[in-house]
């Protein structure tokens, strides 16, 4: 009875100075940040966390087995998300940022150099119909779907160096989710109104070799004299191309972005959002010089596709070939005016 009495104290005690060892050896092990770490003075310090993740970096990890039947789902750490998104932050955005700048700035010194590009006999008074109420709808609803596309697209491209020094962090997140929510929903709109588009006008947008080459060698009329064209200058037909082939790739990679349920990998959904990036960019900078020379750039140009007619004088200076072809249906304003009216009165009543 004595002799376990004295057992049993022993045993707690060895037990404890056993849990206290362990205690001051994982105390001792485990690092802590030192001086040059801003820790205590004198106190030596390393942080595992850099090293770890370091290595992690630097290596390949093989698949493994898993349950789960999702894309990538029997992958335990995959590295090549954090290298696209040093890319994708360093260098996309800087230079999506880049063109978009030059563009302008070429908008700008262009507008210096040349001026508002006014009719040299000016307005006649006499009308010729050029865009049908089915060509100015599809065109206008395509522009304004670009315009928000392009607005919201940019706020998530560029509004984290932009916008949040001006709203801040909270404020930018909510400008950021409306964008996002804008951009996903719309973006199917998009691929339908430019199909409308591209069927209504790709008819007068095919290239005419000759007219066409004499147009560019003459540089639109900025060099050599007047460059004579049809319905479409080559300008024109350029935007329109643009438009159609650039614009397809923005449709695609962007449903394959709206939708990531059909087994895209990590790695094709970073590539279309490269895609996505450079096709938009594209696109916006093209646009541009169409949105600068249809409003402001050329007298008269931007009331034509509110209203479908154009001035005889307009279309004499700017499209000569295809004047001589519908100048006998010319009337005056107060009649196109008329027949505007009627035109919309009409396609209301359809609806």
């Amino acid at each position: 009875m004595l002799k376990q009495s004295l057992v049993r104290p022993v045993k707690h005690v060895l037990k404890n100075l056993s849990i206290l060892v362990l205690l001051a050896f994982a105390v001792i092990s485990q690092p802590t940040f030192g001086a040059e770490n801003g820790g205590p003075e004198g106190v030596i310090i390393k942080d595992p966390g850099s090293e770890l993740w370091r290595n992690v970096r630097q290596r390949q990890f093989a698949e493994t087995n898993t349950q789960m039947k999702s894309v990538d789902a029997n992958i335990l750490i995959r590295t090549s998300g954090e290298s696209w998104r040093n890319y994708r932050m360093n260098e996309l955005i800087p230079r999506a940022g880049g063109a978009l700048f030059l563009g302008l700035f070429g908008v700008f010194v262009f507008r210096l150099l040349r001026g508002r590009m006014n009719l040299p006999e000016g307005l006649s008074g006499r009308k010729i119909l050029r865009f049908t109420l089915n060509q100015r709808v599809a065109h206008w609803c395509t522009a304004i779907l670009f315009v928000v596309l392009g607005l919201t697209g940019l706020i998530l491209l560029l509004g984290r160096k932009f916008l949040i020094p001006v709203f801040g962090s909270e404020g930018f997140s909510y400008i950021a989710v409306t964008a996002k929510v804008l951009h996903d929903y719309l973006g199917p709109a998009f691929a339908i109104s430019l199909i409308f588009l591209f069927v209504l006008y790709v008819r007068d947008n095919l290239l005419s070799p000759k007219i066409d080459l004499q147009w560019l060698m003459k540089g639109g009329g900025l060099i050599g004299g007047h460059a004579s064209s049809d319905r479409f200058n080559l300008g024109e037909k350029g935007w329109f191309w643009i438009a159609a082939i650039v614009g397809a790739a923005i449709v695609v990679s962007g449903l394959v972005l709206d939708f990531p349920i059909f087994g895209q990998t990590r790695e094709t959904m970073e590539y279309y959002h490269f895609i996505h990036t450079v096709a938009a960019t594209i696109m916006i900078v093209a646009s541009f010089g169409h949105i600068y020379m249809g409003t402001i750039g050329v007298e008269s140009t931007f009331e034509i596709m509110q209203t479908g007619y154009c001035d005889s004088n307009w279309a004499k200076e700017h499209h000569d070939l295809w004047y001589e072809k519908v100048k006998d249906s010319a009337i005056n304003g107060e009649s196109a005016s008329s027949a505007v009216g009627s035109s919309q009165k009409e396609s209301t009543d359809t609806a």
